[in-house]
């Protein structure tokens, strides 16, 4: 009779004891369902965080983009100003003798006269009454070379003249030749030298032109 009521002691035993296996299993899944929620609201969180760095970088290096493409143009802007302001100061110093330039040309005219005299001329030097005039010829020769470097260094230029094709804004065309042989409108003869100074024309050259019809 003892033995019995031992054994069924024992029954009730274990099934108490399963009865709280079961309880505290329950109880390890609700907590595991409360770690995963809490993880998932972690993680939600966490990946809000990310967004809102990804949109503050992505902001600010749109803010950098701009500010660099401004930094760009005031740096172009700057850079074609400077451009200008030494343009205009050249073209002040260059144009600043326009005048001046234009009352040299009959001057300039005189030395060409004399340099193409000399060069026509029938004077043999060998004689006596060429060496006279050699040391002449020569001094005349010499200024004119010194007056020609001088004048180009002021960026007075002799415009292009006989054999150069005819441009209207370079000669004055006072008469002209039809020739066939002309492949186009060329200068076959300068009457007088055009000049410019930079890239304004100080007088237009006065010219024959030759064409093909």
């Amino acid at each position: 009779m003892l033995k019995h009521n031992k054994i069924s002691y024992t029954a009730e035993e274990v099934q108490s004891g399963e009865t709280t296996s079961d309880s505290h299993k329950n109880d390890q899944n609700d907590q595991n369902d409360q770690n995963e929620e809490n993880a998932s609201e972690v993680l939600g969180e966490e990946a809000e965080k990310i967004a809102a760095l990804e949109a503050e970088c992505a902001s600010t290096q749109a803010k950098l983009a701009e500010t660099h493409d401004r930094m760009l143009r005031i740096a172009a802007d700057f850079e074609n100003t400077r451009k200008r302001m030494e343009k205009e100061k050249q073209d002040t110093r260059l144009y600043a003798i326009q005048e001046f330039a234009k009352d040299l040309l009959p001057v300039i005219d005189a030395f060409d006269k004399a340099m193409s005299a000399i060069e026509n001329s029938q004077i043999n030097f060998e004689t006596e009454e060429g060496k006279k005039v050699a040391g002449i010829v020569e001094g005349v020769q010499l200024v004119s070379k010194v007056f020609q470097d001088t004048v180009k260094k002021h960026g007075i230029e002799k415009l292009p003249g006989k054999n150069a094709p005819f441009n209207p804004a370079y000669h004055n065309a006072i008469a002209k030749v039809v020739d066939s042989t002309y492949a186009q409108e060329t200068v076959i003869d300068e009457f007088m030298a055009g000049y410019k100074i930079g890239d304004r024309i100080l007088r237009t050259a006065m010219v024959r032109v030759g064409a093909p019809d």
